[in-house]
């Protein structure tokens, strides 16, 4: 830690310049144990530019941190949390599962996942709670302004993405628990969306939410946000025409590529079984970061190396992908100018449309 970057409180006192200079909404990409490289970007991007973060969405790993980011945890105590948490207690094992292999296989079979997310859950619900954050009435975004031009399933700071596989579709929660599944986000824990959108197919158990009427209820299996979009950049972006007040910025746990080096080749059935899963996982997002507007709002953390599922992870490497996303956020920021993107990528946009 003493190599590190040394890291000032995230400021207390609200700054109300009108040209809101200093706000932005923030987008996390998912995966696994190298979101401690999202701690480092977004910590990068808090203190030393945009330290009024409005609303952040993310998927799995994402949507942990993009959840105490909501809650308002601040940039040095996050950097703390990430880096003395013991990864491998999130392998919660059940006594089946510590029966090896064929324990592990049974688990998959009788409950969709290796390991029990009873952990994962605490946890969350505990860091949470240490914010003051329960349900999702104490994350309600107050904005009058935006008020006007949000939906209220929207006015929150926090949207986490969800994989629905009872009906195949993606939940970005808690805007559709009212719509999609009849039920008041004021009610539920934050920490249930959290837990369901980190929960990796076939590692972790998935997730059940019972929604509907009384009269009508249905159990949904609910799992990884990832599976569907790992990468929500647009969740934020306005569809009515209006100029937007800030930049939404996304943070991508990759290092920037072109299609061509993505290529790989496939020698056996496990080959195709993997890349099969990695492309629908992800082909859905690829439209939108080979986009110039995107790639040209995203933070790119090379996180060369490191497994999502690398739970046993040292420090050596917990300060490698902390210190690949600062670097790679302080270099975003160097060249990266609000109104320059504007100018580039939504004002010709606004001329065809006056047009």
């Amino acid at each position: 830690m003493s190599d590190l970057p040394q890291r000032q409180p995230w400021p207390t006192e609200p700054d109300d310049r009108d040209d809101h200079a200093r706000k932005a909404d923030l987008v996390l990409e998912g995966g696994g144990v190298k979101g401690i490289g999202l701690v480092g970007a977004v910590n990068a991007l808090r203190e030393t530019s945009y330290s009024r973060i409005q609303r952040v969405a993310g998927t799995s790993a994402g949507a942990i941190v993009a959840s105490l980011i909501a809650a308002g945890m601040a940039p040095a105590e996050m950097q703390e949390v990430m880096h003395s948490l013991d990864y491998k207690k999130f392998e919660d094992a059940s006594l089946l599962g510590r029966l090896g292999l064929p324990g592990k296989a049974l688990e998959i079979l009788l409950h969709g996942g290796s390991f029990k997310t009873d952990y994962m859950h605490r946890w969350v619900s505990e860091q949470l709670a240490a914010c003051n954050v329960r349900t999702w009435k104490d994350l309600k975004y107050d904005d009058p302004r935006a008020d006007r031009t949000l939906a209220e399933n929207q006015r929150y700071k926090l949207v986490v993405i969800v994989s629905d596989i009872s009906r195949g579709r993606m939940l970005r929660l808690p805007w559709d628990y009212k719509q999609l599944c009849d039920l008041d986000p004021d009610d539920i824990p934050v920490a249930d969306a959290v837990v369901a959108s980190a929960a990796i197919p076939f590692f972790f158990r998935a997730q059940h939410l019972t929604c509907g009427s009384a009269q009508n209820r249905d159990k949904l299996t609910l799992t990884d946000g990832g599976s569907l979009s790992c990468y929500p950049i647009g969740i934020f972006d306005r569809n009515d025409g209006g100029a937007s007040r800030w930049p939404t910025l996304g943070v991508k746990l990759s290092a920037k590529q072109v299609p061509s080096a993505e290529w790989k080749a496939i020698n056996n059935p496990l080959d195709m079984l993997k890349r099969l899963f990695a492309t629908m996982s992800s082909a859905h997002d690829n439209v939108y970061v080979d986009q110039p507007s995107v790639q040209d709002r995203t933070v790119f953390v090379d996180t060369t190396g490191v497994s999502a599922t690398d739970f046993d992870l040292d420090a050596t490497k917990r300060d490698f992908l902390f210190t690949s996303g600062w670097t790679a956020a302080q270099k975003f920021l160097a060249d990266w100018h609000w109104k320059q993107w504007q100018e580039t990528y939504t004002e010709p946009e606004r001329s065809d449309r006056r047009a």
